[in-house]
């Protein structure tokens, strides 16, 4: 395959792109065998929320780009082992749950940096699409909001020229995070 995503992303598409690039970046990793499923995975809730968004633009450029993935995603599905929905979605829970983990230890040990707020993006990006497996415990959806809280906040402050406050604001626990954020 030449070029895997031969369709430019439709302006009103760009909520996709998330997704999207995680699964690019996973398609890379030869490290992991889970990679390659985690990537189907990342496209397929793409798919998703793509179906969704083209009620609002029926354009050709939409319909050829979910066509595309649509494409895309049935090749990839070929290539992998047989799995179930519950083992699919343990598997990307788990994965999420250690890059998150590895953002938290960073944060947490004083080391926050503008990687460590990519990787708590990345893990909010990977809690995300645990959305396509139906309901998702409260704690995921704490941990998503956290993730995308912290690499806001460590963000923030490396602009200001500030060190980044390592864990939660003032000590407080997630769920205080979660009242503060919503």
């Amino acid at each position: 395959m030449a070029d895997p995503q031969p369709v430019k992303v439709p302006p009103t598409f760009k909520s996709l792109l998330p997704f999207v690039r995680r699964a690019e970046e996973l398609d890379r990793d030869t490290s992991r065998p889970e990679s390659k499923l985690i990537a189907y995975f990342c496209r397929q809730y793409a798919m998703e929320l793509g179906i969704k968004l083209r009620e609002n633009d029926a354009s050709n450029d939409a319909t050829d780009y979910l066509l595309s993935l649509m494409d895309r995603l049935e090749d990839e599905k070929n290539k992998l082992p047989d799995f179930t929905q519950e083992e699919g979605k343990e598997i990307c829970e788990d994965f999420a749950m250690e890059i998150f983990s590895k953002a938290d230890d960073e944060d947490r040990a004083g080391m926050a940096s503008k990687s460590t707020a990519r990787t708590f993006y990345a893990a909010g990006t990977f809690f995300d699409i645990l959305n396509q497996f139906g309901d998702i415990s409260d704690d995921i959806v704490e941990k998503r909001r956290y993730c995308k809280y912290k690499a806001a906040t460590i963000l923030k402050a490396i602009k200001e020229g500030q060190t980044p406050t390592p864990g939660p604001p003032d000590g407080m626990d997630m769920k205080v995070v979660r009242i503060l954020l919503y």
